[in-house]
């Protein structure tokens, strides 16, 4: 009996498909000798991206600071990049948002054409 449930195990544990294309698809860059390198931004290059612990998303782009939906986000974004190419997303977040609101925002920034950002927690 045993030797029956020992090939059921071995049989199941060969057979078994992982899907490993799963999680974020975020490519990092490469470590450089001088990784202290501070670069600076022109304000107009800017548009901070705020999550708060309760999941509300404040945008501030040049001036103008604004509570902005989910379901708006990934339109604005779109226009504010095509608006300026240069334009770099900084994303934070509150240490106490819940991780899903996170990686929403970075599949809203994905979807827009965002390709500048920066990730951090406050």
């Amino acid at each position: 009996m045993s030797d029956v449930a020992f090939l059921l195990l071995i049989f199941f544990l060969s057979t078994t498909k992982f899907d490993i294309k799963k999680g974020l698809g975020i490519v990092l860059p490469a470590a450089s000798d001088n990784t202290t390198k501070k670069v600076r931004l022109k304000n107009e290059n800017l548009t901070k991206i705020w999550i708060d612990k309760d999941g509300i998303i404040t945008l501030k782009s040049g001036g103008d600071e604004r509570i902005v939906p989910m379901n708006k986000l990934q339109k604005t974004i779109h226009q504010i990049v095509k608006d300026n190419p240069d334009m770099v997303i900084s994303l934070k977040t509150d240490r106490k948002s819940k991780y899903h609101y996170m990686v929403e925002v970075l599949d809203k920034l994905q979807a827009s054409g965002a390709e500048k950002i920066s990730l951090s927690t406050n």
